[in-house]
């Protein structure tokens, strides 16, 4: 059987259409997007660190994270929300049609493979799987601090808290994103203007441009890495929302200014999670300083009750009366799968439930490489942390704690994480020497958890460079 048909941004124009298949008709409704200029230089951000950035509940930045650094927050870049007005204007005619009220977009019923290609991406991004969307609507920007202003003023939301990178406390940043909000916050300001959180597959739907399978650009904008020129990132806080050219259906900043809320509880694909501890946010924000963080099917996740100031929301609304594609029919506000078998990646078919490798005669051995340790998320018991080992250590890096109390195991195996230890990363000072002045030196702490390495890393009073699931690379004095 041949795939279904999955949306496909046409790239002279980055207008909607689609792919007719033999078993399905083309997905309802389209969008477009006005052109922009793109530059094509590669800004690697003098990259040394080559891991793909596994994530463990937290985003990196230790400024961004409890708002105490320095700057203004002020944007740069072109303001396209005027280009963005006058290069959708079919767009806006489609919304008003649709139904979809102002400043918000409306996004076709369609299939969609969703996560990274088998090999690609980091391990909780696989495998990729099909799902079947609802015609929904989307804010066309994030959620402003003045539009949180007054669903505070209302009673409806609660005031965030103060902060030299927390837009609300600030008077001249109300076309900034909101941010420093945790997922109850951010759940509120949107059912106050009678809408909801996207979930995550709805949000990488729309930063895809609808795009499936091998050709899904690894950014909003297409292939190129991100630069100031595209997105608020590697940038001193917030830029009022729409500084950047639209991308795919006409919306702006959906990579970068500030990772996106969704409704989605963080578990192992292709499963959707009914449960857990933590929820995913979506898109990159100002704060990031590797291509890696804007990745469209990188996810991140949080408890619902932390918050950052590179974190804010964006808000959706389901498209009434419910449409679902050919082939699905609606049930729970949501669309399901009545005809045919799911689509697959290349190289696999659909067997027995679920997308196996299409090699005659074989069966495929599990993926080691699939396995997410979603214990956190299941409140898994675990042994002590693990004790420190390896030399040298960066001055002032602390010897690791005892037991930390937070889950850790693989959720396959049981496996507890590797031991944590520390050493030198020469390869990585020439970026701690151009990008974190007075502290040319890099240094790694690796294994453990995310949370076991916070403590060291912050006795240590040296920076935080990057962070992946497995290790913490630091820039430190000497």
């Amino acid at each position: 059987m041949q795939p279904r048909a999955h949306l496909v941004v046409a790239a002279a124009a980055l207008a909607l259409g689609c792919r007719a298949s033999a078993d399905r008709g083309p997905p309802t409704g389209a969008g477009s997007a006005a052109g922009t200029e793109v530059r094509t230089d590669t800004d690697t951000g003098a990259r040394t660190d080559t891991d793909t950035g596994a994530r463990t509940d937290t985003d990196t930045d230790t400024d961004a994270d409890t708002g105490t650094g320095t700057g203004t927050g002020t944007g740069t870049g072109t303001n396209a929300v005027a280009d963005a007005d006058a290069g959708t204007a079919t767009l806006a005619a489609a919304a008003r049609t649709q139904g979809a009220p102002p400043g918000m977009v409306p996004i076709p019923a369609g299939y969609f493979m969703a996560g990274a290609r088998f090999g690609a991406g980091d391990a909780d991004e696989r495998p990729m799987h099909e799902v079947v969307l609802a015609a929904f609507e989307l804010d066309r920007t994030e959620v402003t601090v003045e539009a949180y202003r007054a669903c505070v003023a209302a009673g409806a939301c609660t005031p965030t808290p103060p902060g030299a990178f927390c837009n609300e406390a600030h008077a001249d940043r109300g076309n900034h994103p909101i941010n420093c909000i945790d997922w109850g916050q951010a759940e509120a300001v949107c059912a106050w203007a009678g809408k909801r959180l996207p979930d995550e597959h709805e949000w990488e739907y729309v930063a895809s441009g609808g795009v499936s399978g091998p050709d899904k650009p690894p950014f909003p904008w297409g292939e190129e890495p991100p630069d100031e020129r595209r997105a608020c990132y590697h940038h001193q806080g917030t830029c009022p929302v729409g500084s950047f050219a639209p991308t795919a259906f006409g919306l702006l900043d959906v990579s970068g200014n500030v990772w996106e809320w969704t409704s989605s509880w963080f578990g192992p694909y292709p499963d959707e999670a009914r449960d857990g501890q933590t929820r995913v946010y979506r898109g990159g924000s100002w704060s990031r300083r590797f291509p890696k963080w804007m990745r469209i099917t990188l996810r991140n996740r949080y408890r619902p009750d932390q918050r950052s100031s590179s974190l804010g929301v964006r808000c959706a609304r389901t498209a009434q009366p419910i449409t679902c594609p050919d082939g699905a029919e609606p049930h729970n506000e949501r669309c399901v799968l009545v005809a045919g078998t799911p689509a697959c990646e290349p190289a696999f078919r659909w067997q027995a439930g679920k997308c196996v490798l299409d090699v005659p005669g074989t069966r495929p051995a599990p993926d080691a490489a699939n396995t997410v340790d979603a214990s956190a998320d299941r409140g898994a018991a675990r042994g002590p942390a693990p004790t420190s080992t390896g030399t040298p250590r960066a001055p002032g890096l602390a010897t690791p704690p005892g037991p930390s109390g937070m889950p850790g195991a693989d959720s396959a195996t049981g496996a507890e994480p590797e031991p944590i230890r520390q050493s030198r990363d020469p390869g990585s000072d020439e970026d701690c020497q151009k990008n974190f002045h007075g502290t040319p030196f890099a240094y790694r702490i690796s294994g453990g958890t995310f949370h076991e390495r916070e403590p060291i890393f912050r006795a240590s009073g040296c920076r935080k460079r990057d962070v992946s699931r497995t290790s913490t690379s630091l820039c430190c004095a000497r």
